[in-house]
């Protein structure tokens, strides 16, 4: 049967090319994307395509990427979240996939409704109180009366009361249809990560006719209640979060770093803050000094995160270590980092990329919170969450803080659920890490057992959606279906990769190591690429930053890279440093960074050091503890 197939596979390509999007979309008003280098056009759509009111509509924006080839197919590309704007994304999706997707594929990005500048549901002060706020399972009236307020204070600064009523998947997908019906009803490929894999199942189910193939990645099980979906990722998160605890101690440097059970420092911060939220002094860019509070709600947060790939789960453990040596500076950054919280004025930022309040406007109306009033959903929920508490002791916010919003939510969704997603006559790729905390892996399963002209492509070691990340497995499998019709060599094929990335280890923890210049300089330029707050600069505006123990640094972007001031700066509560930092990254034979500081407090001297990337070559010149400072020379 699967010869047959495969046959029918490659006999099925149709003798002549499809339209390319660029005719299809020759009669579509075009104007530049604000957001991206694409080309973007505008559809006026229903508000409610059910009521179809001429006199309720809502204008959908989509973004268009020719390909620079002859076409071989459209793609309809739908992004993560709910909450995910498809046009932000467009240039840094596209830049992390092998050129030849945008040589051969025409693909098409939509800010879904209740995403992007002209309608996103964002509303970040209400959110960033809710994202850290202690909600711990002992204190039930803590817990409603976050999620009340959410609710009320999030839907009073959105202001949106026609939008919040439709904004769901199954009105989504009839947004991309008309679009699809106006370049000519050509069919396509659909391709759907995380939650776009929601809409993908539902959008082939719905109009079958228009598909020409699925790939789903990072597959959400449609079948799911809330309670059981949340309860299935809850559970698979909890797994991986002890097994990266237990490769800690696998990993030289980081046991070096937490000598003891990873696990048990965690759970002794967890302890610590679930009895009250921790003061920490916190550097702000103008070099003064405010008190902030390290909360449950940001540690839970941060480990969750952290789960989503292999560099998130070594840069936690790092923040751990530091944490477990009693600096809470870094994990308190990756929280406001994750939770999208200016850590200037610990106020909720809006980005242009993701918009919070959307995803509880379509979660909580594509799912159910079960029958009554909204305090009895919530009594449920919680009791819930007693019942799964002991098989998820540390992520257990995670099943019912959100859950609880959603009852609150003034729109709710069916209890029922969809049949299984059942293919069709198309091929569908079903992509899935077994590492992924959010669409465990046991859901891309059962989607593929039950879909027709199905195939997996799964990795071991795996992050949250495997494809564009420049592996050849699956990469080549989805770029040989998309290109020429190839169908995968057997029904599930399997790739690996690391389920942890590389561990930086901590800088300076033995004071002995200031006697050596070298190891100072490249401590400093360690804690400078691995600064939490710098990661998240945009790269186009000077920003000047706190530096962790005081001291201020200031990054400048250049044609070149960027160029790094100092005054005072601290990564070390011992040790000062002031003066310039130069990187190079250009891909030239020089690049790397340069660093002409002087030091003061624990050690003392003036340094001017080189390390260049493109042959990891180092040198160092000047004066360290009154002696010239040189390279060391082993005996």
């Amino acid at each position: 049967m699967r010869f047959a197939l495969l046959a029918l596979g490659l006999l099925g390509t149709p003798a002549f090319a499809d339209p390319s999007l660029q005719d299809a979309a020759s009669g579509l008003d075009l104007f530049p994307c604000a957001l991206s280098s694409l080309s973007c056009a505008t559809l006026t759509v229903p508000l409610d395509h059910r009521a179809n009111d001429p006199a309720q509509t809502l204008d959908i924006t989509f973004a268009l990427s020719f390909a620079s080839n002859e076409s071989k197919g459209i793609l309809f590309y739908f992004v993560g979240g709910p909450g995910g704007s498809g046009l932000a994304s467009t240039d840094g999706y596209l830049s992390a996939f092998d050129p030849s997707l945008t040589e051969n594929i025409d693909i098409v990005f939509v800010d879904q409704r209740g995403t992007g500048p002209a309608h996103g549901l964002a509303c970040p002060t209400a959110q960033a109180r809710f994202d850290i706020a202690p909600a711990p399972l002992s204190d039930p009236d803590a817990i409603l009366a976050t999620a009340k307020s959410y609710v009320t204070d999030c839907t009073a600064e959105l202001d949106a009361d026609a939008l919040l009523a439709v904004a769901n998947t199954d009105q989504a997908i009839r947004d991309s249809e008309l679009f699809r019906q106006k370049i000519g009803s050509p069919k396509v490929w659909l391709y759907g990560e995380s939650y776009g894999t929601q809409i993908v199942q539902a959008y082939a189910t719905q109009f079958p006719t228009a598909v020409k193939g699925v790939i789903v990645d990072g597959v959400v099980d449609l079948t799911l209640s809330a309670e059981a979906f949340y309860r299935r990722y809850t559970l698979a998160a909890e797994q991986l979060l002890a097994e990266t605890f237990a490769l800690c101690a696998t990993i030289p440097a980081c046991h070096a770093d937490i000598p003891g059970d990873a696990a048990q420092v965690y759970d002794d911060l967890a302890a610590r803050v679930a009895a009250a939220p921790v003061t920490v002094p916190y550097i702000l860019g103008d070099g003064s000094t405010v008190q902030r509070q390290f909360t449950s709600g940001l540690l839970e947060a941060n480990a969750f995160y952290a789960l989503y790939s292999s560099e998130g789960r070594a840069e936690f453990l790092r923040t751990l270590a530091a944490a477990g040596r009693g600096n809470l500076i870094p994990m308190l950054q990756l929280g406001y980092s994750n939770m999208y919280i200016d850590p200037e004025t610990e106020i909720g930022m809006e980005d242009p990329g993701w918009f919070g309040a959307a995803y509880y406007a379509i979660t909580c109306t594509d799912y159910g919170s079960g029958s009554g009033t909204p305090d009895e959903r919530a009594a449920r929920i919680l009791d819930e969450a007693r019942a799964l508490a002991p098989e998820a002791p540390r992520l257990l916010r995670s099943y019912y803080l959100e859950r609880i919003a959603c009852a609150y939510w003034p729109h709710q969704g069916p209890d029922t659920r969809p049949a299984p997603y059942a293919g069709g006559e198309f091929p569908t790729l079903v992509l899935n890490g077994d590492h992924d905390p959010i669409t465990p892996i046991s859901m891309a399963w059962s989607v593929l057992d039950h879909a027709r002209n199905a195939y997996g492509v799964f990795m071991t070691g795996g992050p949250h959606v495997i494809w564009g990340r420049g592996l050849a497995c699956p990469d080549s499998i989805v770029q040989a279906l998309l290109y020429d019709g190839t169908l995968p060599a057997a029904h599930e094929q399997l790739c690996e990769q690391d389920p942890i990335g590389g561990y930086t280890p901590l800088t300076l923890t033995d004071p002995a190591q200031l006697a050596d210049a070298l190891t100072t300089a490249r401590a400093v330029e360690t804690e400078l690429l691995n600064y939490i707050p710098l990661a998240g600069w945009d790269g186009e505006y000077p920003a000047t930053y706190g530096c962790p123990m005081g001291g201020t640094l200031t990054a400048t972007p250049t044609e070149a890279g960027t160029d790094f001031a100092f005054a005072d700066c601290r990564f070390w509560p011992d040790l000062a440093f002031s003066g310039t930092g130069v990187e190079l990254s250009m891909d030239e034979p020089d690049d790397g960074m340069t660093l002409t500081l002087g030091f003061t407090g624990a050690a003392e001297g003036d340094l001017t050091y080189l390390h260049r990337t493109a042959d990891e070559a180092f040198s160092l010149t000047g004066i360290w503890n009154g002696q010239p400072a040189g390279l060391p020379r082993s005996p």
